[in-house]
């Protein structure tokens, strides 16, 4: 019946069909079928050469048996192997690309799964070894975008921003990473070409006018050649972004709303210092404390720089700029 799983006696259609040298749509026209779904059948299970009606019966009781054992299930070698990685600080993805080396085929989604999965088959608390760890896995909803008015007077947005950031160097990202329960914050700026990264402390939070001095303070420690533009979201923080661009002479930009795809290096680098500042854990106000983190991110090796480290990527900027 179209609608319905296909029978044992329909997989014989197709099986005859094929020994006759009929066309996929042919044999869908006989059954009574779409033609998507003979030809899914068929790759599905073989193919026109090789299909077996009672063979593909049989796969098909299996594929829909519920529930569904997980891949890792069946292999604890491997369940060991990704849970090493995972304690080890490694992202999944890291995970999957390394077992992908050794010709191990293993998704990033097939870990995450395994991690959130009732039966955890990596172990009670791998969820707790993720880098960002969580207690479920967060459904992302769509949200559309609209101008959102915000009390930031007379701003610049991002169009206006002049010159080419993967060009030019000295174009900043930044934004505050907040540690648990919204109770303490730190400022984060990067530099887009060469990945380095500046830390603050926030002690006061998010006050605007302690922020800009913060921000204006880091700024302050960057030479003016590699000052060219700082981008921020539209968060109330940065209300004084005037102070900034008084104190060092940065243009202040300001994203869209809901758009952090317009400043992925400072998110994906909040993503990395969560390594060492997790969610749940409150933000250090000892300057000394972010500093250490600072010097461990920015002399850390960076594929995107071919295994070269943020500093070092920084200081040839340094001494470009000043030649």
């Amino acid at each position: 019946m179209p609608g319905s799983r296909l029978v044992l006696a329909e997989r014989e259609e197709i099986r005859a069909g094929l020994e006759r040298g009929e066309s996929l749509r042919q044999i869908a026209l006989g059954i009574r079928r779409s033609a998507s779904t003979v030809c899914r059948e068929v790759v599905r299970n073989g193919s026109q050469q090789g299909y077996v009606a009672h063979v593909a019966q049989r796969l098909a009781i299996e594929r829909a048996r519920r529930p569904r054992r997980l891949r890792l299930e069946a292999d604890p070698v491997l369940c060991r192997r990704i849970r090493g990685g995972l304690k080890a600080g490694k992202s999944p993805g890291w995970i999957a690309a390394e077992l992908a080396a050794d010709g191990i085929g293993v998704s990033t989604e097939t870990i995450y799964r395994a991690c959130y999965h009732p039966r955890r088959p990596l172990g009670a608390d791998s969820h707790r070894l993720l880098v960002r760890p969580r207690r479920g896995r967060i459904r992302r909803r769509r949200t559309s975008s609209g101008r959102i008015v915000k009390p930031l007077g007379d701003y610049k947005p991002l169009a206006q921003r002049p010159g080419d950031p993967h060009l030019e160097p000295g174009h900043w990202e930044g934004d505050l990473i907040v540690g648990d329960h919204n109770r303490s914050v730190a400022a984060v700026l990067v530099e887009r070409q060469s990945r380095y990264c500046l830390l603050g402390a926030l002690p006061r939070g998010r006050n605007s006018r302690h922020v800009s001095r913060v921000v204006s303070r880091l700024l302050g420690t960057v030479p003016p050649a590699l000052r060219r533009s700082l981008t921020w979201d539209q968060g109330t923080e940065l209300a004084r972004w005037t102070d900034i661009e008084a104190a060092t002479g940065t243009p202040v930009f300001f994203a869209e709303p809901r758009s952090p795809w317009q400043r992925p290096l400072v998110e994906n680098t909040c993503a990395l210092i969560r390594r060492w500042l997790r969610r749940n854990r409150p933000i250090p106000h000892d300057q000394r404390i972010l500093n250490r983190i600072q010097h461990l991110l920015n002399h850390m090796p960076r594929r995107i720089l071919a295994g070269q480290t943020a500093a070092a990527a920084y200081d040839r900027l340094r001494v470009a700029t000043a030649g």
